[in-house]
């Protein structure tokens, strides 16, 4: 099987004298919103995928053009690998409270094995914030959640670069493929900062960044639709918001301890189900989070075959009462995933001729 390539943007420390993690536990230190860029190989593994090779970017300062910075060339990396062979989505993923540098990119690896649009493998590229990757469940959370709100902005400033970056290409550079979001647990309260940072900075200019955004298991409020200065606005910048959430998550306990608030979005879904805008999709994995996860039931979406099926419909651009083991809760407004013996969209059939035209 082939290497597993994981893109990375972080705004973590950079430690190149340290083979065991690069990029450590504190902010970088030019700044909170100072991101640096690269991409790790790794060899396949259904359990845990082995660091192969790690590639950080130059942090090139003082440079007018764009395409020469860092940053500038991930991003053609990126959409090279998005136009070559089949081409390819990219999903954005930004992971949760506890997790190393290290850890993100494993996880990273461990969705790019499992998921596929439409048949075809996809592009990852992880957000690193500095979470503590520290196993104190009281003290890391109070110091992932300041992390967390502070790393905002960077992810604003991430997504800009990306925005700036499209814009500016020529017409026949365009891969023709689409951008998709993922956040889970803690990484959620990332994304509510960075869009509050992007309506700080034009309110009325937000644009459709992504096509799917995906929430699992999100350590938000219960009432994040209902309010501007939460996730209220979250639908604009995404053509669908998919709500991953599950009653018997006790990863989110440590939120409910230390915020008072024991009303999680990732828990019971949405407050207010009536004020929900419409293009948000809840869906229950009750049924299925147990099996991926026994004991805390809080990363089931990323070691459940259900859920993985689940995300690449999504992604796939299928409709929601279209996607198999699903089940429509009334009483919920929700969808509620029924089995963990789910598989993965089937490769798409090979055209009849190489000059047929598209179906």
């Amino acid at each position: 099987m082939a290497d597993v390539r994981v893109f990375f943007v972080t705004n973590r420390n950079h430690q190149p004298g340290n083979s065991r993690q690069i990029f450590g536990k504190t902010f970088n230190p030019d700044g909170v919103a100072a991101l640096r860029f690269g991409y790790a190989d790794f060899r396949p593994d259904p359990k845990k995928p082995v660091l192969q090779d790690l590639h950080v970017y130059p942090d090139i300062l003082d440079e007018p053009d764009v395409r020469k910075t860092g940053g500038g060339m991930f991003m053609d990396d990126l959409r090279q690998a998005m136009s070559k062979g089949p081409r390819c989505d990219t999903l954005v993923f930004i992971h949760g409270f506890n997790v190393s540098f290290t850890g993100a990119l494993q996880a990273a690896a461990l969705l790019a094995q499992s998921l596929k649009v439409e048949g075809r493998p996809l592009n990852i590229v992880v957000f690193s914030w500095p979470s503590d990757g520290a196993a104190v469940p009281w003290m890391s959370y109070y110091s992932d959640r300041e992390d967390a709100r502070a790393s905002g902005p960077s992810i604003a400033r991430a997504f800009l670069k990306f925005r700036d970056f499209v814009l500016a290409l020529d017409a026949q550079d365009y891969c023709q493929r689409r951008v998709h979001l993922l956040a889970h647990s803690m990484g959620t309260f990332v994304l509510r900062q960075a869009l509050q940072a992007l309506i700080s900075k034009d309110r009325d200019g937000l644009t459709r960044l992504f096509d799917q955004i995906m929430l699992a298991a999100p350590d938000e409020d219960d009432d994040a639709f209902e309010l501007d200065s939460k996730l209220r606005l979250l639908p604009r910048i995404g053509r669908q918001v998919t709500v991953y959430f599950n009653p018997r998550d006790k990863g989110l306990t440590v939120s409910d301890k230390t915020k008072a608030n024991p009303d999680r979005l990732g828990s019971d879904g949405p407050r207010l189900i009536d004020l929900l805008p419409k293009k948000v999709i809840l869906v229950d994995c009750n049924a299925v989070a147990g099996a991926a996860d026994a004991f805390v039931e809080h990363s089931y979406y990323i070691r459940s075959g259900a859920m993985s099926a689940d995300i690449s419909a999504v992604m796939s651009d299928t409709s929601p009462d279209a996607i198999g083991n699903r089940q429509y809760i009334d009483r919920l407004r929700a969808w509620r995933l029924i089995q963990e013996t789910a598989v993965l969209p089937a490769e798409p059939p090979p055209p009849v001729a190489p000059d047929a035209p598209p179906g």
